[in-house]
């Protein structure tokens, strides 16, 4: 996971910015998932293979963000995965994550089960009686796993153009008819995508996600983007320390003045936004003074002079000329 995901996924794992991304994807911005119903869950899941030799190995992935809703009539599993790139096999990836953490609780539904039998025999209770094929399957028929929905956070800048469900990911060649009968029987899986830049019904969201995901519309124009921090300038001029990260990796902003040291006080990102522009700026102009030196270097090497001479002539040093003739090849 790149920082920039870290620093995303910081962000939107407060619970309360959490309960919001979810709601407005699932229930269309009503506030059905409370932050209070939350539940931090361990992130890592594993199984265990065996190979053709019968050693077992350990294979285990880790979630960006999973917890656990639950109310008077719902528990359900909320993860989000965050992808600042398109991931082509991301329908593959997240049926691994689903299918792992549906392994897990197979697997720790079991074992609680083994665990109460153990106690029962001990005190003299009577054992709950198992079949066959209860056994062979290490669940019970009464036993039932919590749903997991899973989203994927896309705050990529260019359209998201890769799979969105596993029949795209899939080599069908025959005819639109004869690849209309195999899918009946081929299963699929579909991912929950969330392309931040290109919401429609950001509307939907509310509180900080609605300002920062309608800022991501504006991010590579300069004068909307403007406009629009301008416009909120009551909130982007005291932003907590988190969000200015999400923002930091939401605009490929290098770093934002003072930052080491104000992580516990409120930050504002107008005047670093200003800044990240003015720097950019000074940047092309000193890229404009190099492209002329080198040109005037170009000439002058072309009537015959030599690199003490051109120093000094341009007032540079002898190692910034050979370092310029170095980097264009100049012969």
């Amino acid at each position: 996971m790149g920082k920039a995901d870290v620093n995303v996924n910081i962000w939107l794992s407060e619970k309360k910015r959490f309960a919001n991304l979810f709601n407005g994807v699932i229930y269309g911005g009503r506030q059905v998932i409370l932050p209070e119903d939350l539940e931090e869950v361990n992130p890592v899941s594993s199984v265990s293979v065996k190979n053709r030799a019968g050693k077992t190995k350990n294979m285990k992935k880790y979630r960006d963000i999973i917890m656990k809703w639950r109310n008077q009539a719902t528990l359900v599993l909320l993860a989000n995965e965050s992808q600042d790139k398109v991931h082509y096999a991301m329908p593959h990836k997240v049926m691994l994550y689903d299918g792992m953490d549906y392994e897990t609780q197979i697997r720790n539904n079991w074992k609680n089960f083994n665990d109460r039998r153990k106690q029962n025999k001990k005190a003299g209770q009577s054992l709950e009686h198992l079949t066959a094929g209860e056994y062979l399957s290490r669940f019970r028929k009464k036993d039932r796993l919590i749903p997991i929905i899973s989203l994927v956070f896309y705050y990529g800048s260019e359209p998201w153009d890769g799979p969105v469900d596993l029949y795209d990911m899939f080599q069908l060649e025959g005819t639109k008819e004869e690849n209309k009968i195999l899918e009946k029987y081929l299963p699929n899986y579909k991912i929950n995508l969330v392309d931040a830049e290109r919401l429609e019904d950001v509307e939907k969201f509310s509180d900080d996600l609605q300002v920062i995901l309608t800022m991501l519309r504006y991010r590579d124009s300069k004068e909307e983007l403007t406009d629009y921090i301008n416009e909120n300038k009551k909130f982007f001029q005291n932003v907590d320390y988190e969000t200015s990260q999400a923002m930091k990796a939401f605009l490929n902003m290098k770093q934002i003045p003072g930052e080491a040291e104000h992580k516990e006080e409120m930050i504002d990102m107008c005047k670093a936004i200003q800044e990240m522009y003015d720097d950019g700026v000074k940047d092309g102009i000193q890229k404009g003074k190099i492209e002329l030196l080198k040109e005037q270097i170009q000439r002058k090497l072309s009537k015959g002079k030599s690199i003490d001479e051109i120093a000094e002539e341009l007032k540079e040093s002898v190692t910034i000329i050979q370092n310029l003739i170095s980097e264009c090849k100049i012969k």
